[in-house]
């Protein structure tokens, strides 16, 4: 066996990715954050442990240095590490540390031992660099971290790196010119270059430290240290190659998603539908004020329209309180309309349509295929609705209710104009457009709008700003404005009122919200919303609660026919047995 040590980073409890060369070690141990009883910390011999939160896994690599004796040094992150397979897999994303994944990745000693032969320096593949959701527009690595972070950070860096190795400093321009580089900080290296590596990164970012004040910064821009090094170790590998001659090769590198919560797809579908017949069976309260709720909807959208209203309508205790608004840019017709005001008045409920000039709406920016200008009617309807509506509800016609609406009318904003819920890609989100990671990046599916008080602000003067400013990052449409018009002035909601797909899924995403909140939105939805492209009218959605959707959407006009729903759920039968991933989703599991 050679000797050969390389750190899986650890800063919470997960699966251990643990071998003979494979080493868990745990970043900021001196912080008094949980022990892993088989971890090594990085608080042990000379250590910087307490400055984990700037240096991040730094403080294992500071650690590795002054504490570890090996031929090769290697740090890697449980959630990113290098694949030693001989043959690279189709999937890097894994939600789960089992035999198949060990296998599937090469994370085996003898594969380690193999590639290390073969080169000095191992790092992850260097990839194109943009922003999420924006592939077509590259930017350089200085541009990317400008945009990220404090471009003045990288300028105090390049300052230090020109001033104390010159011989560095032109590699350093190479990287933040560049497009293409790998990010994490991810690297196997032999001993010479590890701790020529090491004691110029060390030195570089202690300088930096004293230069560079983060008072002012976020919890997430405090990580300055970590982020900084991932554009520094890329010029180093670029300087070691260049001349020293190092052989350095790339190698796939896997990430860790969320898991999917452990809750069971059959039983929360039960529960749901449990909710729904007592709740038709509880005696009405006494009349209150009306609950006001709006939905955008165009022709395709009108049978799930449906479903969203009917599902809120059987699961109040007073469906007359129900005052419904469809905004509809004129392309909904007249029987159609007919057919959701006799839906809705059936159950003693109220519908008025309103209509919506979007000649005054073509402004706004399409840069999704599958969104119209009805996205943006949300962001108008305290233009449209009575005077009389102060407070409204929107929800987004792929929602089933499943608890009473008028719980999410009593939520308190707080003096907030609008509430919401987090997002499953919500971290990414936020960060593209340059928000603040105080704000909870919010989903604009299910939202409570104080209409009033957005009668009081100039709101498209508001979006003109905010699209001048950051037009050229955003991509989720209405969303993205929605999040910069509110930044921190927002009532985060709990997640079960807006329970997208990705939380019956593992979500390679980074959400803006915790594993613990999915769990419970996934186990007791208030309102799902069938986020994925897949919705359950599709044959191929295997979605938990497609056949409550049909509950549904069967005692409405557009109710399926008998054939159809056996052509259906034997094409989804078939699609669980077929697909792996399938069936881990549809599996039972202990909750």
């Amino acid at each position: 066996m050679k000797n050969i040590f390389i750190s899986v980073v650890y800063f919470k409890a997960a699966p251990l990715i643990k071998t003979q060369y494979l080493k868990p070690v745990q970043a900021g141990r001196a912080l008094g954050r949980y022990a892993f009883p088989e971890v090594i910390g990085d608080d042990t011999g000379v250590n910087i442990s307490e400055k984990n939160v700037s240096w991040n896994e730094l403080t294992v690599l500071y650690w590795m240095r002054h504490n570890v004796d090996a031929e090769f040094y290697g740090l890697m992150h449980y959630r990113r590490l290098l694949v030693f397979a001989e043959k690279p897999p189709k999937r890097l994303a894994f939600s789960e540390v089992t035999e198949r994944e060990i296998e599937r990745y090469g994370w085996k000693d003898d594969l380690i031992e193999k590639a290390c032969e073969g080169a000095d320096i191992l790092t992850p593949q260097t990839r194109d660099i943009y922003l999420p959701g924006l592939p077509e527009v590259l930017m350089s690595a200085g541009e990317f971290y400008a945009h990220q972070h404090h471009g003045e950070d990288m300028e105090i860096v390049e300052a230090i790196v020109k001033e104390r190795s010159p011989h560095i400093y032109p590699y350093l321009v190479a990287a933040l010119t560049g497009r293409r580089i790998f990010f994490n900080s991810v690297t196997v290296m032999r001993k010479r270059y590890f701790e020529e590596y090491a004691d110029w990164l060390i030195d570089i970012l202690e300088q930096a430290e004293k230069q560079i004040d983060t008072s002012a910064y976020d919890s997430h821009q405090r990580r300055l240290c970590g982020f900084l090094s991932e554009y520094l170790t890329y010029a180093y590998t670029l300087y070691a190659h260049a001349v020293h001659g190092a052989k350095v090769k790339e190698l796939p590198m896997t990430w860790g998603t969320r898991p999917r919560p452990p809750v069971a797809p059959d039983e929360v579908l039960g529960e749901a539908r449990e909710k729904r017949a007592r709740t038709s069976s509880a005696p009405s309260a006494p009349d209150a004020k009306p609950i006001n709720i709006v939905l955008a909807l165009d022709k395709n959208y009108v049978p799930h329209g449906a479903v969203t209203m009917l599902s809120a309508l059987e699961t109040t205790a007073v469906p007359s309180r129900l005052r419904f608004f469809i905004l509809n840019g004129g392309g909904v017709d007249e029987e159609s309309r007919t057919k959701l005001a006799d839906l809705v008045s059936a159950k003693g409920a109220s519908l008025t349509f309103i209509d919506i000039d979007e000649k005054a709406l073509r402004w706004l920016p399409l840069k999704r295929n599958y969104l119209t200008i009805a996205a943006y009617y949300r962001m108008v309807m305290h233009r449209y609705l009575p005077d009389d509506v102060g407070k409204a509800i929107y929800l987004d016609a792929d929602t089933v209710v499943v608890d009473p609406i008028e719980t999410l009318w009593n939520i308190d904003l707080e003096g907030h104009p609008v509430a919401g819920a987090p997002d499953d890609a919500g971290f990414h989100q936020g960060r593209r457009i340059q928000l603040s990671s105080d704000h909870r990046y919010f989903n604009s599916g299910v939202m409570v709008f104080d209409v009033a008080q957005l009668r009081t602000m100039n709101i498209e003067d508001r979006v003109l700003g905010a699209l001048r400013r950051r037009g050229a990052w955003i991509v989720s449409e209405d969303q993205d404005l929605l999040n910069i018009l509110f930044e921190n002035d927002t009532k985060i909601l709990p997640l079960s009122w807006n329970a997208g797909t990705r939380i019956y899924r593992a979500n390679p995403l980074e959400p803006s919200y915790s594993e613990e909140e999915a769990y419970e939105a996934a186990r007791a939805p208030s309102i799902v919303h069938f986020t994925d492209v897949k919705k359950p009218w599709h044959t191929k959605c295997t979605h938990p609660f497609t056949e409550l959707y049909w509950d549904y959407r069967n005692l409405t006009p557009w109710a399926e026919t008998a054939g159809a729903t056996r052509k259906r759920r034997l094409i989804q039968k078939a699609r669980r047995l077929l697909r792996a991933r399938d069936r881990r989703f549809e599996r039972n599991v202990a909750s």
